[in-house]
């Protein structure tokens, strides 16, 4: 698998923590619609400390839900506190088999723009579905950003960071364009939109830029996390950029 552009520290949690809190209504709206009928298993792929698999657990109600990543410090934090028929394995989630077996549900929330070949990834997930299982992609489309410290942060690091690890981190059009996987059809597709405050955005990117800085992925910027911080603490006025989410379900036919 690419290397995760952010890493799992503890502040790389924190700023999942954030964007799980962001995220969170767009992916609950996507998941009720998608999926119709509660699965006996479902996985989320590449669960980092464990919020997208809780979610997915609450409003898919599966009967076991088990999240896997491969990295030990967000799966011990994603124990803590499982609910009851919650699990989490170590397991590189762009290799397959899946050491569950087949499931109901397969579901991957911002991860699939940080990997090369995004068709032959989703092609095997669908292989490691039941017959009338889904594949659930929830990924960034675009982030439209007029204010200008956003638009730096977006243009001179984020982006030149995941294309450098050879992902796209605005993936949704690849999505969108990719033909159906054999076997599967496609039941769902769709751009979910939203717009935080510019101070929520702000946190998201100083935090990100505080991740990436940390592990050493961008030299250090105090103009532009100073920027940033600025508009997270509200002492800058600021216009809300506004996000938009690709979402797409494949359903395995054979």
């Amino acid at each position: 698998m690419t290397r995760y552009t952010y890493g799992d520290s503890d502040v790389a949690a924190d700023r999942l923590r954030l964007v799980a809190a962001m995220f969170e209504a767009t992916t609950t709206s996507f998941l009720r619609a998608a999926v119709r009928r509660s699965p006996a298993l479902a996985l989320d792929l590449g669960c980092g400390p464990g919020l997208t698999t809780r979610l997915l657990h609450e409003v898919t109600r599966a009967t076991t839900t088990i999240g896997l990543d491969r990295s030990r410090p967000f799966l011990t934090m994603a124990r803590a506190d499982a609910p009851p028929g919650v699990r989490f394995v170590e397991h590189d989630a762009t290799e397959t088999p899946f050491p569950t077996g087949p499931a109901d549900a397969v579901f991957a929330r911002l991860l699939l723009a940080h990997l090369a070949d995004v068709g032959d990834v989703v092609h095997r997930w669908s292989t490691m579905l039941t017959i009338g299982g889904i594949v659930l992609l929830d990924d960034l489309e675009v982030i439209d950003a007029r204010e200008a410290v956003f638009r730096e942060y977006l243009d001179d690091v984020a982006i030149p960071v995941v294309r450098r690890e050879g992902g796209h981190l605005f993936v949704g059009p690849l999505l969108h364009a990719m033909p159906d996987q054999a076997g599967t059809t496609r039941v769902h597709d769709d751009v979910a939109t939203f717009s935080p405050p510019a101070e929520v955005t702000a946190r998201v990117f100083g935090m990100n830029l505080a991740v990436l800085t940390e592990g050493n992925e961008v030299p250090a910027r105090p103009d532009l996390a100073a920027g940033l911080d600025a508009i997270a603490r509200r002492a800058q006025r600021a216009e809300p950029a506004t996000w938009h989410v690709r979402q797409v379900a494949l359903r395995r036919t054979a």
